[in-house]
């Protein structure tokens, strides 16, 4: 990557304007860059600890996933920017690896970090970017993420995928370093509150706690996020999620059949990473295991890699079509959990007060 050309074309931004998008495309574009800085910072623990296929995991994320949901935008504010963030995300994946040397290595990691920052300030701006309830939204939407990664990796005290274990842990150290930058303008009694909390949610990593127990926490802090004068309470509940997918499955049929490639893959990623993931979980916990992993691999893998490989529009359409039928009989599912839901909780309350150390967490190898 020429750090040059990356220098000059910071100089070029820094004195234009950026282009604008809509409130909810900013956010949701943010939210990417935010993962894609989580990703970076678990690469980085694991190539200190040597684990390399732990490594290459978060060092392809971000180009495998989340770029997809971030080009649109891209193309459209700054093409040759796009293009800048496309090499870099291909880079990374092949020479941020415990093949090359940690300093090269780095240098990969930091040249994203910096594409990163151009790309927030191409697409959401100065302004949205520095914005207190700009920043407390995506820390929320964060940790709901967390949550959900949480819940994929553990079971019985024991974390059964390491790799959503760390994503869930990369997401909460992203929320908790965007709360420091802010936590000055904020009530000291409110920032109080949070960091305990944030303590208590690093010991329930630590500790492989109970799915239930993290959700708690998480919740915990979002109710006191949402205490903060001017900030308005998002809660999504499991319906909505069904909702959101429905109506995204739609537009990427339509959008593909209009040839609009990137923006249907786009919307498929979305209903994937902004939306499944968060059924994942809860679907897990009914005992639903193979309809889970049915919808999952459904839409994370063969939806995407038909658009990706330009199928004919009838065989996307076909696709999306069976992928609704299992929504259908999802929706008949998700209302059922809220009663489960309810008696796990008080457990995970009670269990809140034994929890004590207040160590850090450590990503596990």
């Amino acid at each position: 990557m020429n750090y040059a050309i990356i220098s000059s074309l910071l100089a070029v931004l820094v004195l234009g304007t950026p282009v604008i998008f809509a409130d909810s495309e900013k956010i949701d574009f943010a939210l990417s860059l935010e993962k894609t800085l989580g990703h970076l910072w678990a690469l980085e623990q694991n190539l200190d600890d040597g684990n390399a296929e732990l490594a290459l995991i978060h060092a392809t994320h971000p180009i495998a996933e989340l770029y997809e949901s971030i080009k649109p935008q891209l193309v459209v504010a700054d093409p040759a920017l796009d293009a800048l963030v496309y090499e870099a995300l291909l880079e990374l994946q092949s020479r941020a690896t415990t093949d090359v040397s940690r300093d090269e290595a780095q240098q990969e990691i930091d040249n994203t970090k910096e594409l990163v920052a151009l790309a927030r300030y191409v697409v959401v701006g100065d302004a949205q970017s520095n914005d207190v309830n700009t920043k407390l939204v995506l820390i929320k939407m964060l940790l709901e993420t967390s949550v959900a990664e949480y819940r994929e990796a553990v079971a019985d005290g024991i974390i059964k995928e390491m790799a959503e274990f760390q994503d869930g842990s990369a997401f909460v150290w992203r929320s908790q370093e965007i709360f420091k930058g802010i936590k000055t303008g904020i009530d000291s009694n409110a920032t109080q509150e949070i960091d305990e909390l944030y303590g208590n949610l690093w010991d329930a990593y630590d500790t492989t706690a109970d799915p239930a127990l993290v959700a708690t926490l998480v919740n915990g802090i979002t109710h006191e996020i949402n205490e903060i004068p001017g900030v308005e309470d998002d809660k999504t509940d499991l319906l909505e999620y069904v909702e959101n997918i429905r109506k995204l499955l739609q537009e990427t049929k339509t959008e593909y059949e209009q040839g609009n490639v990137d923006l249907a893959q786009s919307l498929a990623t979305k209903a994937y990473l902004d939306n499944y993931e968060f059924l994942e979980g809860p679907l897990k916990e009914m005992g639903k295991i193979e309809l889970m992993e049915q919808v999952e691999i459904m839409l994370r893998e063969e939806l995407r890699g038909m658009i990706r490989d330009g199928e004919p529009s009838s065989a996307v359409n076909a696709k999306v079509d069976a992928i609704l039928e299992k929504m259908d009989t999802i929706a008949t599912i998700v209302p059922e959990f809220g009663t489960i839901a309810m008696l796990i909780l008080a457990v995970a309350i009670t269990s809140i007060i034994a929890i004590t150390a207040k160590s850090r967490i450590q990503l596990r190898v």
